[in-house]
């Protein structure tokens, strides 16, 4: 303690003010794990589109082409 004898803390003002931050924070990472999420699906799903449209085109690419004779 000190001199006199008064303590001084931060009180309820204080900790409904950590408490707020505390929560502002926590939903701010929900949020941002659910938006993550939801663009690593749509990179996945985006890559796996591509992939279907070259494998698509990679038979029709191989038949045009005249066999070549060694």
């Amino acid at each position: 303690m000190n001199e006199t004898g008064v303590e001084i803390t931060a009180g309820l003002g204080g900790f409904l003010v950590l408490f707020g931050l505390a929560l502002a924070v926590w939903l701010l990472g929900i949020d941002l794990t659910r938006r993550l999420r939801r663009m690593r699906l749509r990179e996945e799903d985006r890559v796996a589109r591509e992939l279907e449209s070259r494998e698509a085109q990679a038979p029709a690419a191989t038949e045009d082409r005249e066999p070549t004779e060694s």
